[in-house]
């Protein structure tokens, strides 16, 4: 993935963050972009199988410090070891420090199974929407996340220190793919429902896009959902 920057330079923005795969975390300085520098590194604890660092929400670095570092699963049925999201504290750029992991979502006791593993498909995150391109400013406290077979998790960052799950949403599973003699079906990506989220932070609504389709979520967490349809420059002065 490109860096994730909070700012702009042209704005005052001096640090981006980079997700290197298995070479881990970095800070970069960014106040020169003709000659832009890393700063800091983590190594990463190891995860073997996956993509081990892809993702970094940068929406919450301005007021808390903290940036939140994560791979995702390539492998179905958890073949792989599971993704952890890493609470990074980058408030000392030349000395980032991980001081916890977010909870690992399960599955509510009317679930017929007891862990995600046990749903078939990918289980784990994947990416936490992309801040530059979701309108309005971001919440501070809720961080929402696409988590394939475990749906849309969403993050209560309240204590950076002790991060929970506080609302859910998991959609369906989808049909296997026919195999070429037309009797036999083989399971495929198609039965991991989530894949990304995209988040009007000012309307309060999630997007979940599913590999069966695409829903709009609300949530108490964010406040109530602005729905209908934009009203037009003219309108909005009007009110006024």
């Amino acid at each position: 993935m490109p860096l994730f920057i909070p700012k702009p330079v042209e704005e005052g923005g001096k640090y981006g963050y980079a997700a290197m795969g298995g070479f881990g975390f970095w800070v970069i300085d960014i106040s020169d972009p003709a000659n832009m520098k890393a700063v800091s590194h983590i190594d990463m604890p190891m995860s073997v199988s996956g993509t081990e660092g892809d993702n970094i929400d940068v929406t919450k670095v301005e007021t808390t410090g903290m940036v939140y570092f994560s791979g995702y699963p390539l492998g179905e049925d958890c073949h792989e070891p599971y993704k952890d999201i890493y609470a990074i504290d980058v408030k000392d750029p030349y000395n980032p420090k991980i001081v916890t992991t977010l909870e690992r979502p399960t599955p509510p006791e009317s679930a017929p199974f007891t862990d995600y593993c046990q749903r078939r498909g990918s289980f784990g995150p994947k990416r936490s929407g992309y801040a530059t391109i979701n309108p309005g400013e971001p919440s501070q406290r809720f961080m929402p996340y696409a988590f394939y077979n475990a749906g849309v998790q969403v993050f209560d960052l309240a204590d950076p220190e002790n991060p929970t799950i506080e609302a859910y949403f998991v959609p369906k599973m989808s049909g296997d793919i026919p195999n070429e003699d037309g009797e036999t079906t083989r399971p495929s990506d198609h039965s991991n429902p989530v894949h990304g989220i995209f988040v009007e932070w000012d309307r309060n609504l999630i997007w979940a896009f599913s590999n069966h389709g695409m829903y709009v979520l609300s949530s108490p967490l964010l406040g109530e959902p602005i729905i209908g349809l934009p009203k037009e420059e003219e309108e909005k002065e009007q009110d006024l």
